[in-house]
């Protein structure tokens, strides 16, 4: 497919997509903001489930080569992310504000290369943040207002001389 975006947001009672809507590797942008009902999206898409009962992405995101943008914002039952999102070499913003159960990133999130904005504000249960993000050179702007349970911010941020904002 020549798809390269695919916005989702709002759709309240959108709860699945056909199976037909696989072979997205062309996707560039997938925005999934604010749909609650979504349970998940087919394993023939090649990456992702999710939104507010959803609580974890399969590994077949990292199958999504050419995707630049990745919005999750409000997926409010997501726990996780995984390892694989570390092979999302272009993506260049992803926003998991509000997804208010994610406990943790995965180190491999240091693999984004090409990042250049993360929004995790009003992630409540985020405890920490991965030594990883001192590795993402391309990283120009940070939220992370209202992680209420964050402790502590890694002192390899301090490393990435592209950033420009810390939002807190």
């Amino acid at each position: 497919s020549s798809l390269r975006e695919l916005e989702l947001s709002q759709c309240l009672f959108l709860d699945s997509l056909p199976d037909s809507s696989g072979g997205l590797s062309n996707l560039q942008q997938l925005h999934l903001c604010s749909c609650d009902a979504l349970v998940s999206i087919p394993y023939s898409c090649g990456q992702l489930s999710s939104c507010c009962r959803f609580t974890g992405l399969p590994d077949s995101l990292g199958q999504l080569n050419n995707l630049l943008e990745l919005d999750l914002s409000r997926c409010s039952a997501l726990t996780s992310i995984p390892d694989s999102i570390g092979q999302l070499s272009r993506l260049q913003q992803l926003d998991l504000s509000r997804c208010s159960s994610l406990n943790s990133l995965p180190e491999s999130v240091g693999q984004l290369r090409a990042l250049e904005q993360l929004n995790l504000s009003d992630c409540n249960s985020l405890t920490s943040l991965p030594e990883s993000l001192g590795q993402l050179s391309a990283l120009q702007q940070v939220n992370l207002s209202y992680c209420n349970s964050l402790t502590s911010i890694p002192d390899c941020l301090g490393r990435v001389t592209s950033l420009l904002r810390v939002d807190l």
